[in-house]
C-alpha cells in the first residue's frame, strides 16, 4: 500500500512537473538553463525554444501592417533554403515585429519563426549568413546547438511586493 501511495504521488509530480514545463534528463547529462522570461543569450537557448529553423533567402520586402492586433509588423517574402528544426515552406512570409532589425533582399538569414499566423510566419530571431558560408556548415552548426539539449526552467513575471 505504501509503494502504491509514493507511486500515485510520484506520477502525480510528473504530471504536474510535464504541464509546467519541467524537463528531466539522466544525471549525467550536461544541462544548460537560462530564464524564459529572457531573451535567448546563446543559439543553444535558440535552438531549444524555436519550433521552426531554417536557413532561407530573402526575395522581397512585403507589406508593412500599420494597424491592429500586428500592427508594427514588416513581411518578406523568402525562399527556404535549408530547415534545421521543425518545418518551413519552399516559399514563404515572414512577418517580423517593429523591434526586431530588418532583412534586405538578396541576402540570406538564419531564421527561427512562429507560425504560421494568417499565413505569416513571425519572427523570433533573424541573424544574417555570411554570402561564404554554406548551408550544410550553417546546419551542421544548428545540429550542435540542438544536440546540447538545452533545457529551461519555467519562470513567473509575478514578483512579491517588498
Amino acid at each position: 500500500m505504501n509503494k502504491l501511495a509514493t507511486g500515485a504521488v510520484g506520477l502525480a509530480l510528473v504530471a504536474a512537473g510535464g504541464m509546467t514545463g519541467y524537463v528531466f534528463l539522466q544525471q549525467d547529462e550536461a544541462v544548460h538553463v537560462e530564464s524564459l522570461c529572457t531573451p535567448t543569450q546563446t543559439d543553444a537557448a535558440e535552438a531549444a525554444r524555436a519550433q521552426n529553423l531554417a536557413l532561407v533567402d530573402v526575395v522581397a520586402q512585403g507589406a508593412y501592417v500599420p494597424k491592429g492586433a500586428d500592427a508594427g509588423v514588416q513581411t518578406f517574402k523568402v525562399h527556404t533554403l535549408a530547415v534545421f528544426k521543425g518545418t518551413l515552406p519552399d516559399e514563404a512570409e515572414i512577418g517580423l515585429p517593429g523591434n526586431t532589425a530588418a532583412m534586405q533582399p538578396g541576402l540570406r538569414y538564419e531564421v527561427s519563426v512562429l507560425g504560421p499566423e494568417a499565413g505569416t510566419w513571425i519572427a523570433r530571431f533573424t541573424r544574417q549568413v555570411p554570402a561564404d558560408r554554406t548551408a550544410e556548415s550553417v546546419a551542421a552548426h544548428w545540429k550542435t546547438e540542438i544536440d546540447k539539449k538545452f533545457v529551461e526552467p519555467p519562470c513567473s513575471d509575478i514578483t512579491t511586493a517588498p
